[in-house]
């Protein structure tokens, strides 16, 4: 629905109207231009008529947002929906002249926008139909004329129609006059008046009467005033009628467009030809067909050309005997938009010497049959990429394992996993994955035989069985036909990704006859063909299956290092250029294996990492410390930052705020002291991700961005989240300052963080012309061998005493 809804952007800020389009574009609706003065936005809508208008006031040109609004209103009643930075009393007064649909104050959210939009469509075309409603209604009323009323020489003769549809009088108005509701008589006494004294007078009223079955009824009384020959008395005539009925239709349809608008029908008159006489709007909103394309025409879903000659004759020949016939057809919109409908065709009664009339009422039963459809193929199918899911997928793979074994030939199972598939679903969001999954699909249907079987396992997993093959070698050049059609790139929301897959590749019967076993081979084949580099194939090896054992082992080795305190904590301090001194550490764990001795962080993260595992991991090394950080600072080093790497399956911890607030007062240390380093990832538009940033920062807590420039990062984060710091990755300082590349990527780092007022450190610094270079462009810290390697925690102190006359020695 929202891809149907056009929205004109009037906003003179370039890189805000480009968010803002952004946005919209990924609330699924139709940017159709983007103006930053009236003059700009009054020449697009004119070439293209959008649904909503979103108006910055303060705009270039010689008009604002508001004047901008009023030409609008004047030429083509559009909704206006303000946004912007500025609500004094006399830019709302002027705003509020134009009367928009919404008035919102920047900053806003997506959720804010979706919302204020869609309530605003509804509003729009609520007041639309309202609008014709009321003015049908009316017209009805003046021609219903069910009874009248005279008042001639101050003598009231009501008149009203009998049960025969005679015209009789009503000869007791009193009595009648006591029957109207008492919050009216008032009012009717006063409406009669106004015209008794004023002559050329006109008006009507509407008021309730309670009727003798104690049903309460509605009546309407018209009335006008006429000069007669006597100066002094007015002539009064006028209609009573009875609008019970009107009222409550009145209801019900404002209610039903409220609540059933999809389900509206479209109502068509034909005449004696079958042709197209005049039709409701619901009509045209179901078909799009509008009033020139039709006129004197037959409707185009109904001709024996849309139809055949067959069908054709079959619903007039009922409409003919039988005076009616329904039933469903298929057929297209105006747009070309395939539809299903629901017909009801009734021959309307003619009097002798009338022409003949056909009423046609059409409901658009597109989303029911396509439910059915949907429901049908739901239990075999994936509904995103249309490709057999698990279910189907081992169906088929057990019957080709039937067929091979009768006629002993050879089956390929190879299992395909995206490569860093996570990254788009965090950077784009999970609409733009999905359409990363069905390019990818369909690409690999392209290069697959149609013997082959191509379904979707889950996420980003799909499988291929290829039977009736010769050899090995067969399923290798399957294997690369599948990485060479991936290598293409693919351009989704205007960024080029370069698409690439891991495949494991099991055999039967060489590796295993039972489905299941095959394809769990496969997959461990897969994350060998991950561990050589991704965007690569791996054949099934038992080896393979030990390999997947001992990450197993891994991962209870390390939940029982976690109880029997192994972990240590290392830390590398972190060097200020403008005080000269050690202002910080980073805390990095460490594990005393019992056995193989010390082990870095890549022997525990990456295992970690698949498990809550990381979250007990993290939570410890916050723990550990946070109670170093208070024993330095009893030994005198008061000033002292330490900072915390935090994953982000931690980030996403529901508890990690009241952790660390517990932590911070039971260690007696200032926020400001513990430092948290998060990745790219987190930054993404995850609720629960800003949500724990912001409840950390409430506590004053810094946060940084750890390996600034690896990943996929939303420059917009960099403004509206609390970050205070970027770490330049180790990878754009290790070719400082020969490689102009990293040295380009620096710089522009260093002068974005200052414009921002962010501060910097840069890791991996190994050499005196690395620091030399980034401290001219003005890095504030700095962290890296050069310094100092990880060290245990005891030899921190003597470093902060050593390591400055150490730095005075290099001269930068």
């Amino acid at each position: 629905m929202n891809g149907n809804t056009k929205i004109l952007i009037v906003e003179d800020e370039k890189i805000v109207a480009l968010d803002l389009k952004r946005r919209l574009t990924k609330l699924g609706y139709q940017v159709t231009g983007m103006a930053a003065s009236g003059e700009k936005a009054l020449a697009l809508v004119d070439q293209e008529l959008p649904n909503i208008v979103l108006m910055d006031i303060h705009i270039q040109g010689t008009m604002d947002g508001i004047e901008v609004a009023n030409q609008l209103q004047k030429i083509h009643n559009i909704p206006i929906i303000y946004l912007t930075a500025y609500s004094e009393e006399k830019t709302v007064t002027r705003a509020k002249a134009t009367k928009p649909y919404g008035y919102i104050l920047k900053p806003f959210s997506d959720r804010e926008l979706h919302i204020i939009i869609q309530v605003s469509i509804e509003r729009f075309e609520n007041d639309f139909q309202l609008k014709k409603s009321e003015e049908h209604f009316r017209l009805a009323l003046e021609a219903a004329r069910l009874g009248t009323w005279e008042v001639k020489n101050s003598h009231e003769i009501f008149m009203s129609k009998n049960p025969n549809g005679n015209i009789e009088p009503i000869s007791n108005w009193q009595g009648f006059f006591l029957t109207i509701d008492d919050s009216d008589k008032q009012k009717v006494a006063d409406f009669i008046d106004k015209l008794r004294n004023t002559r050329g007078s006109t008006g009507e009223i509407e008021f309730r009467v309670h009727a003798d079955s104690n049903k309460t009824l509605w009546y309407k009384l018209y009335g006008k005033a006429f000069a007669t020959s006597d100066a002094e008395v007015n002539q009064i005539v006028g209609v009573l009628q009875e609008t019970t009925e009107s009222r409550l239709t009145r209801d019900r349809l404002a209610q039903a467009a409220t609540v059933f608008k999809y389900a509206a029908e479209g109502i068509v008159i034909l005449n004696k030809n079958r042709q197209f006489s005049c039709a409701n709007n619901a009509f045209h909103s179901i078909t799009q067909f509008k009033l020139h394309h039709l006129k004197n025409k037959e409707l185009p879903f109904l001709t024996n050309q849309t139809l055949g000659d067959s069908k054709y004759e079959e619903i007039w020949q009922n409409v003919d005997r039988h005076d009616h016939w329904c039933g469903e057809i298929s057929t297209f919109k105006q747009n070309k938009e395939a539809m299903y409908a629901w017909l009801t065709i009734g021959l309307i009664p003619a009097k002798v010497n009338e022409e003949q009339q056909y009423v046609v009422m059409i409901s658009d039963i597109t989303i029911i049959r396509e439910t059915q459809e949907q429901l049908s193929n739901m239990a075999y199918y994936d509904s995103l990429t249309k490709l057999p899911n698990r279910m189907l997928i081992m169906d088929r793979l057990q019957l080709a394992l039937s067929k091979a074994t009768r006629d002993t030939s050879m089956i390929g199972v190879l299992f395909i996993d995206l490569d860093n598939f996570k990254r788009i679903n965090d950077t784009l969001g999970h609409a733009h994955g999905d359409s990363m999954l069905c390019y990818v699909a369909h690409r690999m249907v392209a290069v697959l035989r149609q013997s082959d079987t191509l379904g979707r396992l889950s996420g980003d997993e799909f499988i291929v069985i290829v039977p009736d093959i010769e050899s090995s070698e067969s399923l290798i050049k399957v294997a690369e036909k599948i990485l060479d059609c991936l290598s293409q790139p693919v351009v989704i929301n205007n960024m080029e990704f370069l698409p690439s897959c891991s495949i494991g590749i099991s055999v039967y019967p060489d590796h295993s006859k039972h489905h299941d076993e095959l394809v769990q081979m496969a997959d461990t084949a897969m994350y060998e063909a991950k561990n050589k580099g991704r965007n690569n194939y791996a054949f099934y090896h038992p080896s393979l299956t030990q390999k997947a054992v001992h990450y197993l082992t891994r991962e209870r080795e390390l939940h029982h290092a976690l109880i029997k305190n192994e972990f240590v904590l290392h830390y590398q301090p972190q060097f200020s250029f403008s005080q000269r001194r050690i202002t910080g550490v980073e805390a990095l764990i460490r594990w005393q294996h019992p056995v193989k001795g010390l082990l870095s962080p890549a022997e525990i993260i990456p295992v970690a990492e698949t498990s809550r595992l990381i979250v007990e991991i993290g939570n410890w090394i916050l723990m550990e410390a946070c109670k170093q950080l208070q024993q330095w600072r009893a030994e005198g080093l008061n000033n002292l930052r330490i900072a915390v790497n935090i994953s982000i399956r931690q980030l996403a911890d529901k508890h990690l705020q009241q952790l660390i607030a517990d932590l911070l007062k039971q260690h007696e240390i200032p926020a400001r002291l513990l430092e948290l380093e998060v990745t790219e990832s987190c930054l993404q538009n995850e609720v629960i991700y800003i949500s724990n940033l912001e409840q950390l920062e409430s506590l004053g807590i810094p946060i940084s961005i750890d390996d600034f420039g690896t990943g996929y990062s939303c420059l917009s984060s960099l403004k509206n989240l609390p970050i205070r710091r970027l770490k330049i990755d180790q990878s754009f300082v290790k070719g400082i300052p020969h490689d102009d590349n990293d040295c380009a990527i620096a710089a522009a780092i260093l002068a974005m963080a200052q414009k921002l007022n962010l501060q910097v450190t840069a890791e991996g610094i190994e050499t005196y012309d690395q620091a030399y270079f980034l401290g001219k462009l003005g890095c504030h810290e700095l962290q890296g061998y050069l310094l100092s390697k990880p060290v245990p925690a005891e030899q921190i102190p003597f470093l902060i005493r050593k390591l400055p006359d150490r730095i005075d020695a290099y001269d930068f």
